[in-house]
């Protein structure tokens, strides 16, 4: 057993002296050159519960911070967002609210600049890996319009607005009261502003 113990330790030191030689270089953090904040706009959606066989209509809102990419056509794109539910229906008349956080990630298009032409279009399709009182993945596809205030090539920044669709439904273990609910696929409206994002891109770039 001594032996096998001072094998891995003479592993373990060879791997760190290797890498302690090796050239260290500092992550890129080019495609967050910019970052938005945003809010989701509430918009009616359907909740099914199942235990009472009753359909309620909420309106979700909430907010979410997305690091944006390079601006120019095809980029990664990932967001965090936090929603609110709230329920007030006869099945559930005195149901808390509860939250929903989504860690989205996913690819996005930008349409180029042009001069004088400070509208963009946007475009994204994304997973949504969220949790409430339980997991759950969903896809969502997304178009919207930037006005884009930066002249700067390799910034963006300005105005956004977005219509967003989640063609799957979402189960939920609690919704209320400790009531089991669907979400059904929704439609959504989010608006927000690009600014310049944390991380600088590296200059070798």
């Amino acid at each position: 057993m001594a032996k096998k113990q001072a094998l891995v330790l003479f592993i373990l030191l060879a791997v760190g002296l290797s890498c302690a030689n090796a050239r260290w270089e500092p992550p890129d953090y080019k495609w967050v050159a910019s970052n938005e904040f945003y809010f989701l706009l509430p918009a009616p959606q359907k909740l099914y519960l199942p235990e009472a066989k009753d359909t309620a209509v909420v309106h979700p809102w909430g907010l979410g911070l997305r690091a944006v990419g390079n601006g120019e056509k095809f980029h990664k794109t990932g967001a965090l967002q936090l929603q609110q539910v709230k329920l007030s229906d006869r099945s559930l008349p005195d149901a808390d609210p509860f939250y929903i956080f989504d860690f989205l990630a996913g690819l996005e298009y930008m349409s180029p600049k042009v001069d004088k032409k400070p509208l963009r279009f946007t475009a994204s399709v994304l997973a949504d890996f969220g949790f409430s009182s339980n997991f759950f993945m969903a896809p969502v596809i997304s178009a919207g319009l930037l006005y884009d205030t930066n002249e700067a090539a390799e910034k963006t920044a300005g105005l956004t607005f977005s219509i967003f669709y989640r063609p799957t439904e979402i189960e939920l273990n609690d919704v209320g009261g400790g009531k089991k609910g669907t979400l059904r696929p929704a439609i959504g409206f989010k608006a927000g502003y690009i600014f310049e994002g944390f991380w600088s891109p590296n200059d070798k770039y």
